[in-house]
């Protein structure tokens, strides 16, 4: 149960992270199961495994590291073991009343320099392509687009 404990403290440290990851790393490991179910019971107890907590603070990362849509960040924390309710109001609080079409608009702005030197057609597909893999509406992503290039 040491080498258990002293493994999980390790993951804690580089990060936050959500029950159903924090459980994956443990088994990948080989960790017995009864141990991993106990640890995290007790982790839980203490608030150091919080899946609440860990949705703000990956919100939160994900806002301000590299700007990308609500709805993809949502879906991210989904993947990570995260409800749906939950991880649309840990995305609504990080959000802090700024919506995606400001969002893309301001990763649109740091683009400028990059698309100037391209013909109007090839910098607009670009941008286009840039914002709809970063996860904004297409309705959104045509706005910026047009506003951008008219």
């Amino acid at each position: 149960m040491e080498g258990l404990r002293a493994y999980a403290q390790r993951l804690l440290r580089v990060r936050p992270r959500s029950e159903k990851e924090f459980i994956q790393r443990l088994r990948l490991k080989g960790f017995p199961e009864p141990e991993i179910q106990a640890l995290v019971s007790e982790f839980q107890r203490q608030g150091i495994l919080n899946d609440a907590g860990f949705s703000r603070y990956f919100a939160q990362a994900q806002m301000t590291a590299r700007p990308v849509a609500r709805r993809q960040i949502v879906g991210r924390l989904r993947a990570k073991g995260i409800s749906e309710r939950e991880a649309a109001a840990a995305v609504e609080a990080a959000a802090e009343g700024v919506s995606d079409l400001d969002r893309a608009r301001a990763l649109a702005g740091r683009r400028t320099g990059s698309l100037d030197r391209l013909p109007k057609e090839a910098a607009q597909r670009r941008l286009f392509g840039f914002l709809s893999r970063r996860g904004f509406s297409p309705e959104v992503v045509e706005r910026v687009v047009r506003e951008r290039f008219e």
